[in-house]
């Protein structure tokens, strides 16, 4: 893969992970910086109030966090860190993640991330989160 990959790309690397495949996750958006996620929301998705379970808002903010910090730093990224907050329950028939490289250098990205939940047609954020993608390729000096 190249330096900066590719939507078509990075929605092969997204398809490869097995957990996103069970989730229904899809990238709807990938270009330099800027990765945004979606996932339809299903009954197993729910936790027992029938919200999006909190581990279904994080996981959609990590995963578009790595692939906007991958967007710019190449596609052998991990998550180093991440915080988030939940400000409402995410509810809804479909989850969305956008999230922004804010800060790069040559081996990691700090992302800020925005999740919402789409109810009747409108859009609703549930979440923000901020993480540090960095890279797993040898530093140039190793």
């Amino acid at each position: 893969m190249s330096t900066s990959p590719t939507y078509d790309e990075a929605s092969q690397v997204l398809g490869a992970q097995p957990f996103s495949r069970l989730l229904g996750a899809r990238l709807s958006r990938f270009d330099e910086g800027r990765a945004t996620l979606e996932i339809p929301l299903r009954p197993e998705h729910r936790q027992q109030d029938g919200f999006a379970h909190g581990g279904l808002v994080a996981y959609s903010a990590d995963n578009a966090m790595t692939f906007a910090g991958g967007s710019v730093l190449g596609a052998r990224v991990l998550t180093a860190s991440m915080t988030i907050d939940y400000l409402a329950p995410a509810r809804g028939e479909v989850l969305r993640a956008e999230a922004e490289v804010r800060h790069r250098s040559d081996r990691q990205a700090i992302c800020d991330c925005t999740v919402s939940t789409r109810i009747d047609g409108e859009w609703a954020v549930c979440a923000v989160a901020r993480g540090r993608i960095r890279t797993t390729s040898p530093s140039p000096s190793s």
